[in-house]
C-alpha cells in the first residue's frame, strides 16, 4: 500500500485515527507515532515529543517558492534529485524597484529573482506573485486541489504562506528552509544577526509551515545542519553562499525521509528562541557609547550590502562604507580616547581616521558618504569639512 507520510501525522488537537481513510486493519499497520518522554500535564515532555512518519509515497509534485540565490541553491538540490519528483513549479515575487544604502543615500535597483532565472534555463514553470501580494494569489493547477503527493517548499521567499494555501496540501508537506539552527534567529534576517551578533557557530534548518498565529518561524524541525563554523571574516554576502549549499543538501535528504516514511519532527524549544528583525535604517545606527570596534565590524559585516552604518555628524549624517577595527597593537596611544571622537592622522601623504569607540577600542574608517553624496576616500571626505575642524585634526561623532 502506497500513501503519504502526512496522512497518519497530525496535530493533537484532531484525533488521527478518524481522518484516516483507510480501515481499522490498515490504520493498525500504518499508524507510528513515536513520542519519547511524552505524558498527560507534562508541559516539559509536550514540548520534547518527536513524531515520525511511517508510510511510503512515491514521488512528489513540487510547488518550491522562493526569490534569491539562497533559494537557489535548495531549488537546484532538489532538481538534481531526479528520483524525488514527478513535476516541479516554480513561484516568485514581482519584479520590483528596491532601496539600496540607507535612507539618506537610497539608490533604486530593479530587482529580478534569481529564482526566476533558474526555472527558465531549466524549462521549468515559474509563476510570479501579483504585486499585491500573496493574500489574493491562487496556486497553479494542480495545487488547487489536496493530493498525498502534493507538497511545499519554500525558502527565502520573502512571504507568509496564508493558512487557506497551507491547507492545500498535507501537514508534514509543508517545509521552509532557514539559514540558521531554530529556534535561534527566527525571522526576516537570520544570517545578518549571526555575523552582527558574533555566533561562533550556526547551521540550516528545515522547519514545519505553519500558520502565523503561531509565529514566524515556529514550526516543527523536520531536519538541520549543526556546527557550521562563522568565519571571523564572514560576510553576508560570503557566507550565505556556504549556507545555502548546507541548505540545499539537508533539504534533499528531508524528502527522502518523508518519501520513504522515517521523517522525525521535533518541536522547538522555546526558552532557546532568540528573534532577528527585519534591518531598518535604524538598526546601522552606531552606539558609540555602547559597541566596539569588534561589535562594529560584525554588524558592518553583516548589514553592509542592505544598509552602510551611520552617524550623525556636523548636522548631517555621515555613512561608513569600510572600516576595520584595528588590532591592540596599532592602538593610537597618543590620542584622546573620548568614546565617539575620531581622529584625522596624516601618513605621509596618505590620512586615516581613527575613531575611539566603546571598551577602549579603536576603528579605523577607510571610507565614508555623507548624505546624498558620493563615496569618498578619507583625505577627499576630510579636506570638505569646515576649516575650523581640519585646523583641529578631531571631530565629534555621535
Amino acid at each position: 500500500m502506497i500513501i503519504s507520510p502526512s496522512l497518519v501525522i497530525c496535530s493533537s488537537s484532531r484525533p488521527l485515527l478518524s481522518r484516516c481513510p483507510f480501515s481499522h486493519h490498515a490504520k493498525s499497520r500504518i499508524l507510528n507515532i513515536v513520542s519519547h518522554g511524552r505524558t498527560a500535564g507534562d508541559a516539559r515532555a509536550q514540548a520534547q515529543a518527536r513524531f515520525t512518519t511511517s508510510a511510503r509515497l512515491t514521488k512528489f509534485k513540487i510547488l518550491f517558492c522562493g526569490s534569491d540565490e539562497f533559494s537557489v541553491a535548495s531549488l537546484k538540490a532538489v532538481h538534481d534529485a531526479r528520483d524525488l519528483w514527478d513535476s516541479i513549479d516554480v513561484v516568485v515575487p514581482p519584479e520590483r524597484e528596491i532601496g539600496r544604502g540607507g535612507k539618506h543615500n537610497k539608490t533604486l535597483e530593479r530587482y529580478t529573482p534569481a529564482l526566476r532565472q533558474y526555472a527558465l534555463s531549466n524549462d521549468l514553470p515559474s509563476h510570479t506573485v501579483p504585486p499585491e501580494g500573496i493574500k489574493s494569489w491562487t496556486p497553479p493547477g494542480p495545487f488547487t486541489t489536496p493530493s498525498p503527493s502534493h507538497i511545499l517548499l519554500t525558502a527565502s521567499f520573502g512571504h507568509i504562506i496564508p493558512l487557506r494555501i497551507l491547507k492545500l496540501f498535507p501537514e508534514d508537506h509543508r517545509l521552509n528552509v532557514h539559514p540558521s539552527l531554530l529556534p535561534r534567529w527566527r525571522g526576516a534576517a537570520p544570517v545578518q544577526w549571526t555575523i552582527a551578533s558574533g555566533d561562533e557557530f550556526t547551521g540550516v534548518s528545515v522547519q514545519r509551515l505553519v500558520k502565523y498565529s503561531r509565529g514566524v518561524d515556529a514550526g516543527d524541525i523536520v531536519g538541520s545542519i549543526k556546527d557550521i563554523r562563522v568565519p571571523n571574516d564572514a560576510t553576508y554576502t560570503t557566507f550565505l553562499t556556504h549556507l545555502a549549499e548546507m541548505g540545499g543538501s539537508v533539504l534533499v535528504d528531508v524528502l527522502r525521509k518523508l518519501r520513504d516514511g522515517n521523517a522525525t519532527f521535533t518541536p522547538q524549544d522555546a526558552a532557546l528562541i532568540t528573534h532577528a528583525p527585519k534591518i531598518t535604517h535604524e538598526a546601522a545606527r552606531i552606539k558609540w557609547d555602547e559597541q566596539s570596534a569588534d561589535d562594529i565590524d560584525r554588524l558592518h559585516r553583516g548589514i553592509n550590502h542592505q544598509v552602510h552604518l551611520w552617524t550623525p555628524l556636523l548636522s548631517t549624517t555621515t555613512h561608513f562604507i569600510t572600516l576595520r577595527p584595528l588590532p591592540h597593537s596599532e592602538y593610537p596611544t597618543d590620542l584622546d580616547g573620548e568614546i565617539g571622537t575620531a581622529h584625522l592622522i596624516k601618513d605621509g601623504k596618505s590620512r586615516r581616521l581613527f575613531v575611539a569607540c566603546a571598551k577602549g577600542t579603536w576603528l579605523e574608517v577607510l571610507g565614508v558618504q555623507m548624505a546624498g553624496k558620493k563615496p569618498l576616500k578619507i583625505k577627499d571626505w576630510w579636506n570638505g569639512l569646515p576649516k575650523d575642524v581640519r585646523d583641529q585634526g578631531w571631530v565629534k561623532m555621535g
